[in-house]
């Protein structure tokens, strides 16, 4: 599995994160080292913390990663922690938008509070990322920069390895299965959004389709309107993008304005609140995920219990944030603390951040208990390794989301590194 770098700025926030009023917390005294074998660990607690961008203008789309790690610690301390210690997320750090606050913070993290790991990484730039291998930190998250790539203790959600060589023969599958004629890339003037879009071009290209329309100069927040007139001259039936979800929205709008009929693939921006307000104006778009897509729970009823898992815990512990149940962001925070505690119980008591990073760069099959196809942690922070690569799509019909691609019960479709034409599921792929 690889890390597929597109910029993570949806709109799938309606507010910052923040932490929750029902989160177990430390008791006095029982978050600090006394002691023990490595920092934050007790005879029955382990502190950790959280850095996420939690305010400011890229905000939505990067603070939910910390409710989605909450929520998946507070199911395994209601059911009595981990081998006898309860996991406390006792500091959360908003790096507030600013890349300078994120290295202090990555400090202040390890140096002041003294915790056993960073569960919860959700920021755009993570200038912390180097500190916090230097000092062994094991680290969880999601990952849109390279700074996760080559450090053994840094693990993102699906992989560490930021790569985007499968942006081509994702282009050309997506564009086989819509059967189209003409289609269009959409991205902002800067690496994160420009890069991944340029593979899609590529591709586009690559395997034999028509390359009508391709801005990867668009201003953030612009206006859509020239281009979705141009888009309209030349007839595109297909448009990826690789920007924001405001942006994309706009778009939609746009494309709506003008009579532009068309599939519109946002790589980020899921939000099932926007969808539902939107319903008819983002008609035909389709968003790509890399876990089980929350619609299969009531799509294939109970042929993926970690979804339906996910969801209720989300729903128990944050009852009056419902945004987070859908939430691609929050879900990340549940797999990365899932892939924290499969290490765990895996070393035992002895708890040493040393030995924990061992365990997981050991595993060869983590799917966060049947949410992603099958990571393999011995090739997942420096390489592609040997594929295939897995991903599922949702398209919205009017208001109402759905998995397509798929085969029956099986919701992800797999591809080559070099050809666009599907390949069985690894073995443990959930569905397969």
């Amino acid at each position: 599995m690889v890390a597929t770098g597109l910029l993570g700025l949806g709109v799938a926030a309606c507010g910052n994160a923040s932490v929750s009023s029902n989160t177990t917390l430390a008791p006095v005294g029982q978050g600090l080292p006394k002691g023990g074998p490595d920092p934050g660990v007790t005879s029955n607690s382990i502190t950790v913390g959280a850095l996420a961008t939690e305010s400011g203008a890229l905000a939505p789309g990067f603070g939910e990663i910390v409710e989605g790690a909450e929520a998946y610690f507070d199911m395994v301390n209601a059911e009595g922690g981990v081998n006898g210690r309860k996991i406390y997320l006792k500091y959360n750090e908003n790096d507030g938008n600013s890349n300078t606050n994120d290295t202090t913070l990555a400090r202040n993290l390890v140096e002041e509070y003294h915790v056993f790991a960073v569960v919860g990484v959700g920021t755009p730039f993570f200038t912390g990322a180097p500190f916090l291998a230097q000092t062994n930190t094991p680290t969880f998250g999601y990952v849109v920069t390279t700074q996760w790539d080559d450090a053994p203790s840094l693990f993102g959600a699906y992989g560490s390895f930021l790569g985007y060589a499968t942006e081509e023969p994702t282009a050309g599958l997506t564009a086989a299965e819509f059967h189209a004629k003409s289609v269009a890339v959409l991205a902002y003037n800067f690496t994160a959004s420009s890069q991944p879009c340029s593979e899609l071009a590529a591709g586009i290209k690559h395997y034999g389709y028509h390359l009508a329309f391709e801005d990867l100069n668009f201003g953030i927040g612009g206006s859509p309107d020239a281009d979705v007139r141009q888009m309209v001259a030349d007839h595109v039936d297909l448009v990826f993008s690789c920007m924001e979800g405001t942006d994309n929205l706009a778009f939609s709008e746009a494309m709506h304005q003008y009579g532009l009929k068309t599939h519109f693939v946002w790589l980020n921006g899921y939000s099932q609140q926007v969808i539902k307000a939107n319903g008819s104006i983002m008609n035909g778009v389709v968003f790509f995920e890399q876990h089980v897509p929350f619609e299969a729970a009531t799509q294939f009823p109970g042929k993926y219990p970690a979804v339906t898992q996910y969801m209720d815990a989300m729903k128990k512990y944050f009852p009056n944030d419902p945004q987070w149940v859908y939430d691609d962001t929050a879900i990340q925070g549940w797999i990365s603390a899932d892939q924290f505690v499969t290490g765990l119980r895996a070393i035992g008591r002895d708890v040493t951040q040393t030995r924990l990073i061992d365990a997981i760069n050991d595993e060869t099959d983590f799917t966060a208990g049947g949410l992603e196809p099958p990571l393999n942690w011995r090739n997942a922070h420096s390489g592609y390794g040997p594929g295939p690569f897995c991903g599922a799509d949702v398209e919205d019909e009017n208001g109402v989301t759905h998995v397509i691609f798929n085969h029956g019960s099986s919701v992800f479709i797999c591809i080559p590194l070099n050809s666009d034409k599907p390949v069985p599921a690894p073995p443990g792929t959930p569905g397969g």
